[in-house]
């Protein structure tokens, strides 16, 4: 098999959408090609982004933008759209209703969340607005999450679905974010070590195609310079 036959996921050299999916891409063991649209060096968001502007219009995608997956004739945009196309085809999605709920559920709890975090990335008083955001979003948003995860081993269940995959890059990041914030949570810490136990994951964490950092672009205040 040619190189040319592995299916592209592109995105930029940071955690960001892409993250998620690269690493369910690694669990269900697919090989890809990763490429990357930002510039090596970029501190601003126009030069990060200005490969992508390139070609933004001439790939044949009916929504242009990234993360994109192209697999043969499939062309798809929205990072929510292409995990759940590729959870039904790797058999990472529930199979009866509870679970179906709970996974749906989830899913867009977790993008109120994604929503509320970017809100206070993009906060002009982002030091003072950050503590705010530790104690009165980020601390309650947690609770319910411990609490309905409860004692299961993944989020739906006994089985790992794609929205664990989601979950897990939302909750490592805050791990980095706020340390003890997370720290409070042994379940939530439990999963995470559980994610990263998982033989495929831990080897692809291992590799050097695994992105730890920067997690987001240069237009945020924390996530791109260490």
């Amino acid at each position: 098999m040619s190189a040319t036959t592995f299916p592209i996921l592109g995105y930029y050299k940071a955690r960001g959408f892409g993250q998620p999916i690269r690493l369910l891409l690694n669990y269900a063991g697919v090989k890809f090609i990763d490429k990357y649209y930002d510039r090596p060096g970029a501190d601003n968001l126009e030069a990060f982004k200005g490969d992508w502007f390139k070609v933004k219009f001439t790939l044949g995608l009916d929504f242009p933008n990234v993360p994109y997956y192209m697999d043969g004739e499939l062309k798809l945009t929205q990072s929510t759209a292409i995990m759940r196309h590729l959870a039904r085809k790797h058999g990472l999605v529930a199979t009866d209703e509870t679970g179906l709920i709970r996974q749906d559920v989830l899913e867009q709890q977790l993008a109120d969340i994604g929503s509320g975090y970017a809100i206070l990335l993009r906060s002009n008083d982002y030091e003072i607005e950050k503590v705010k955001y530790i104690a009165k979003t980020l601390t309650p948003q947690l609770d319910e999450l411990s609490r309905f995860l409860g004692t299961r081993q993944w989020f739906t269940g006994n089985h790992i679905n794609y929205v664990d995959f989601l979950a897990y890059e939302q909750l490592d990041r805050f791990r980095l974010f706020s340390p003890d914030t997370i720290d409070k949570y042994q379940n939530l810490v439990q999963l995470l070590t559980r994610f990263e136990s998982l033989p495929a994951i831990k080897a692809y964490m291992k590799s050097p195609e695994f992105i730890s950092w920067p997690i987001a672009g240069p237009a945020y205040p924390w996530g791109f310079k260490r």
